[in-house]
């Protein structure tokens, strides 16, 4: 019997599965905070979002969000990375989507965390 057949993959497939899922339900609450905060600021100019943003609860939902997007795609391009690139390219391909989720996580958390202290951007 094929490890296909038996459900086990060399990979560990099915923790990515699971993983991915999980993070696609935790991004349905802030999915809806994020649309509401859309229309909430639609009019507003830079100060007013500033302000917005500087509340600490609305920064560290922010902060929290971008974690779990960052995840959802990594991990999904990682899974697309594993069945669709070769082997050569498929490592450094993970490797630098890792580097930029990072980079965008981090980016987006620093600029939370200073419009939320009040220290300038």
């Amino acid at each position: 019997m094929s490890s296909a057949e038996q459900g086990s993959t060399s990979h560990g497939g099915l923790g990515h599965w699971k993983w991915q899922r999980a993070s696609s339900l935790l991004l349905i609450p802030f999915t809806a905070w994020l649309l509401s905060v859309i229309v909430h600021l639609s009019s507003a100019n830079y100060v007013q979002a500033r302000d917005f943003f500087s509340q600490p609860l609305q920064a560290w939902i922010a902060i929290v969000m971008t974690a779990l997007v960052a995840y959802h795609a990594q991990t999904g391009i990682q899974v697309i990375c594993e069945d669709y690139i070769p082997p050569p390219w498929q490592a450094i391909l993970i490797w630098l989507t890792r580097i930029a989720c990072l980079a965008g996580f981090a980016l987006i958390a620093w600029a939370m965390i200073a419009m939320s202290t009040g220290a300038p951007a």
